[in-house]
């Protein structure tokens, strides 16, 4: 009895044993990854030349054990990850199944009809991204068609100036999921598929297979691969960056790729297939930014933009699903150029002063959250760093420092409320120009696809500081306290666009121009210096000091 007792230990810490084989042929499987799901305390075993791994875990109960084949878009087979349920010392038969055949009559559904089933926390967020959005965007379709809003014939129209037959490429990301069956000669007027007109839903990226180095190329025109599985329900058949997620309907892959900012160069960047011209550079930029570099502060563009969760849960809504950590959970909503993040990531401080009789106005702004350049994306995206100064309510005259660039204004004679071009101050922008459908004068700015030249690229890059230095008249000035005023603003769309199309906010509802930084200085004129202004805090101090200094001298008196 006294033996049996202490073999009770041995028994009850047996580890869970295995095999690997293929489900075609019941080959054994090499190098496999077997783990405990979603337990990150688990250790992650590779089987033996025969399929056999030893798994060192002690369960109490029931486990569910995946194998999976991280996914290589270059191999001869590839294999959905797969699962068993095993107890203490179970010794346990996993069956991979090879992908097989493409499916050339693949119709991808909605988010709403597919995947939402199963996953309408992720769908939930993804409805309020602009991803959502982007085949039936209004500002795209204004500046493609037409067609988007009211006002979108006005200014520059896309197919109304080009070749008949052109597409523009706009599809190819913005409803890639039609395009990619016709790469490059989908019109985006005409995206007819539901699965397509939700724009960059789900399997729109969970069914890419690979993002290559060819970052130039115009997603699926040739940095991006899809893959449509023939061997089931194709719309069943994701790739992600788990890899544990095996499930009886789910046929996933696991692709590490989809934790790396690469895979957002799919649609993030590229150049003019024609010119060379840059389209949009934001990997490039993250490339070159202190984000990207090994260390503690290492960040890719999801770090940022999928933000994890805050506590742990699942990552399906059906029942029974296992508890996943924060880090396996991630925002699906895409945020981009917010309030909130264009806050965290700009900083600008502002000096004032005078010198020789001037008045010297030192802005510095610094871009030191943001991975990428400021603004970056689509070239229309731009910014400006408004400086006012006046005396008495009459404005300085500008003496000496940059002006705002033309793009400050529109394109209507005269000045209009919001015209800022020629004012003290400076611009942060990337401009395009060339020839409209590569005939006529050149002209600037333009969009991508007539891009022919960078006339000018301003952009604050990630870590960088822009230090700007106005100089202003005082010897006509009133005698008169001076206020300074710097305004750091962010516009979603050159201001002339933004008026020849009538628009007066975002197709997602928000404002076209974002105050990222204000900053206010006062001074006094004094000789060759000047004071500035005290803060409201440094005046109730001052106050009470005064106070505090006059009942003092009332006690002096008083006993004198």
């Amino acid at each position: 009895l006294g033996a049996a007792l202490l073999l009770l230990p041995l028994l009850a810490s047996a580890d869970i044993t295995g095999q690997v084989i293929r489900t075609d042929n019941l080959n054994p499987i090499q190098g496999a990854q077997v783990r405990v799901q979603a337990d990150e305390t688990s250790p992650v075993v590779l089987t033996g030349a025969d399929g056999r791994f030893t798994l060192p875990v002690n369960p109490t109960g029931s486990v569910t054990v995946t194998a999976t084949v991280t996914y290589d878009p270059a191999a001869t087979d590839n294999y959905p990850i797969e699962q068993m349920v095993a107890g203490n010392g179970a010794d346990i038969l996993i069956q991979l199944r090879p992908l097989v055949g493409d499916n050339p009559n693949y119709q991808p559904p909605t988010a709403n009809n597919g995947c939402a089933v199963c996953h309408q926390e992720q769908v939930n967020q993804w409805q309020t991204s602009n991803h959502s959005h982007a085949a039936v965007n209004e500002w795209v379709l204004d500046l493609y068609s037409g067609t988007g809003t009211p006002g979108g014939s006005g200014g520059y129209v896309y197919l109304d100036t080009h070749d008949p037959g052109e597409s523009g490429f706009c599809a190819t990301c913005h409803a890639a999921l039609e395009d990619v069956f016709d790469p490059g000669n989908v019109k985006l007027n005409e995206v007819s598929q539901a699965g397509a007109l939700d724009g960059v839903q789900c399997l729109s990226c969970h069914q890419i297979q690979e993002v290559n180095g060819n970052v130039s190329a115009l997603h699926h025109l040739g940095n991006s691969e899809y893959r449509f599985p023939d061997d089931g329900v194709t719309q069943f058949f994701v790739w992600g960056p788990l890899e544990d997620v095996g499930f009886a309907t789910m046929n996933a892959m696991h692709s590490p790729m989809f934790e790396e900012s690469r895979f957002c160069a799919s649609c993030h960047e590229y150049n003019n297939p024609d010119t060379n011209q840059p389209g949009q550079t934001t990997y490039t930029e993250w490339l070159a930014s202190p984000w990207a570099q090994p260390g503690p502060n290492f960040s890719t563009c999801q770090d940022c933009h999928m933000k994890e969760a805050t506590e742990p849960g699942p990552i399906s809504n059906l029942s029974g699903q296992p508890t996943r950590p924060a880090n396996q959970r991630h925002d699906h909503s895409f945020p981009g150029g917010t309030p909130e993040m264009l806050d965290d990531a700009i900083d600008m401080t502002l000096d004032a002063f005078l010198d020789n009789g001037d008045l010297v106005v030192r802005a510095e702004v610094s871009n030191v959250g943001a991975g990428h350049s400021f603004p970056t994306g689509v070239s229309v995206r731009n910014a400006l760093l408004h400086i006012q100064a006046t005396a008495g309510g009459q404005a300085l005259t500008q003496t000496d420092g940059p002006v705002i660039p033309f793009y400050g204004d529109d394109s209507v004679p005269g000045v209009q409320e919001g015209d800022l071009a020629g004012q003290p101050g400076t611009g942060y922008a990337r401009v395009l120009e060339g020839r409209i459908n590569g005939a006529g004068p050149v002209v600037r700015p333009v969009l991508f696809i007539d891009a022919e030249n960078v006339y000018s690229d301003t952009r604050l890059a990630s870590g960088d500081t822009d230090v700007v230095e106005v100089r202003f008249d005082l010897n006509s000035a009133p005698s008169a306290p001076i206020q300074v005023n710097a305004d750091l603003l962010y516009r979603r769309a050159w201001r002339s666009t933004v008026v020849s199309k009538g628009w007066t906010q975002t197709p997602a509802g928000g404002p076209i121009e974002i105050n990222v930084a204000s900053e206010q200085r006062q001074l006094v004129a004094g000789g060759a210096a000047a004071v500035p202004a005290l803060n409201q805090w440094a005046v109730i101090l001052m106050g009470l000091v005064l106070m505090a200094m006059a009942a003092v001298s009332g006690r002096l008196r008083q006993n004198s």
